[in-house]
């Protein structure tokens, strides 16, 4: 059992050991006695919220916004828009642990409309493909390496999941995107070096759900601009195709070649 009393001089509640005198007690012992209940309090009190946005999570693919169709569960807009909220009411010292823990939360909240499966190729530099792979799912996702990035490709093609290829390599899978795999979307991009991606996150996305900000293209005929003025970051060639981003408005499907946007 323990005892509390509410120190006048202090506004933290002090909390004991029953068996314990107070006038034993150093006043830095009971000031950590009070910061340790405090915390646990806390902790009480996120464990409720979890559970409770956990439940509600539960259903969110049932609701009249969720993708209908053959797309995945993903809605990489609305994570955009929450983070982004959050983000901006966080302060500043704080915003790395708040995306990371929010992550997770929406991790776990999709894994209760069943597990995300999440294949990653990436020859050169494995680890960090799979770092960010794992920092943007949450631990709640099932991550693979895989040796085939067509493996993959037709894995998210075929509605099993999502599949996170490596794009600073000699296999210009990427161009599939115009072609065999057409039905796939780029939703986001990891392991930016210099601002640019090493590796890009694909999926069966719906697209009214691709996140706002630079676009992906596949172009052919070199990396030619948009005509616009528009900025425009190669990422890379094979035999007179071009992978690039753009922050050109352009929508997925038309004769510019996007085939998916990252935020």
């Amino acid at each position: 059992m323990t005892v509390s009393t509410l120190n006048p001089n202090s506004n933290l509640k002090q909390v004991w050991p029953a068996d314990m005198n107070p006038a034993d007690m150093t006043p830095e012992q009971m000031a950590l006695t009070a910061l340790r209940h405090e915390i646990d309090l806390i902790d009480d009190q996120i464990l409720e919220l979890f559970e409770r946005r956990l439940a509600i999570a539960a259903s969110v693919g049932k609701a009249k916004d969720a993708p209908h169709g053959p797309h995945t569960k993903l809605r990489p807009d609305r994570e955009q828009t929450v983070l982004g909220r959050m983000l901006g009411q966080c302060q500043p010292e704080n915003a790395e642990a708040v995306a990371g823990l929010w992550r997770e939360i929406v991790g776990w909240g999709l894994a209760r409309q069943g597990t995300l499966q999440v294949q990653v190729w990436a020859p050169n530099d494995p680890t960090r493909a799979f770092d960010g792979a794992r920092q943007r799912f949450g631990m709640a996702a099932d991550i693979r390496m895989v040796r085939d990035p067509q493996a993959a490709l037709a894995f998210a093609a075929e509605g099993h999941g999502v599949a996170v290829l490596a794009v600073n390599t000699d296999d210009a899978w990427w161009v599939g995107l115009r072609r065999e795999w057409s039905s796939l979307s780029v939703f986001d991009g990891f392991g930016l070096g210099g601002g640019q991606p090493t590796a890009l996150a694909v999926g069966k996305i719906d697209p009214p759900a691709l996140p706002t900000g630079r676009r992906v293209v596949v172009a052919a005929g070199g990396d030619a601009g948009d005509g616009g003025g528009a900025r425009r970051w190669g990422l890379a060639t094979d035999h007179g195709w071009t992978l690039a981003l753009t922050d050109a408005d352009l929508a997925p499907g038309e004769v510019e070649g996007c085939v998916g946007a990252i935020g």
